[in-house]
């Protein structure tokens, strides 16, 4: 009997092809998840992958599929926050982004996208409390990014 070839290699294939080939990374990433569907990184890469290619709502879907396998990575927060973000959907992205804050307090590009839409929220709503957010979050940022 022979055997197939592991999720481990599929997820590893995916990462050999993203730069050259996101297609075939995108079917590598679905043969790993195919023997492990709880591989948090294959649907946290696959939902970059799809999100690159403009497939926000598959993209969405395998960030919370990852996000459902290990709630601790700030980083899938942050692309649920992003893909959010692209959908339009303001404060759902605002909230993600804040939970990724809460896990990674450090997470630079989380800080920066965070002050952005608080400032638009902020401004559009003449909203002095989320204003005062939004510069505590660019201070934050620009703290983080030189240091």
């Amino acid at each position: 009997m022979r055997r197939g070839t592991p999720a481990a290699e599929w997820y590893e294939r995916g990462l050999a092809l993203e730069s050259a080939d996101p297609g075939a990374a995108a079917i590598a990433y679905e043969r790993a998840l195919a023997g492990q569907p709880g591989l948090a990184d294959a649907h946290n890469n696959l939902g970059r992958v799809l999100h690159e290619t403009g497939r926000l709502v598959a993209a969405e879907s395998h960030y919370r599929l990852a996000i459902c396998a290990d709630e601790r990575v700030a980083l899938y927060w942050f692309n649920l926050g992003v893909v959010i973000e692209d959908e339009a959907r303001v404060s759902e992205a605002i909230a993600a982004y804040e939970r990724a804050l809460a896990i990674d307090p450090g997470f630079v590009d989380a800080h920066f996208n965070l002050a952005r839409l608080l400032e638009l929220v902020g401004r559009l709503a003449g909203n002095e409390l989320l204003l005062r957010r939004a510069v505590r979050h660019l201070t934050t940022y620009k703290r983080l990014a030189v240091g």
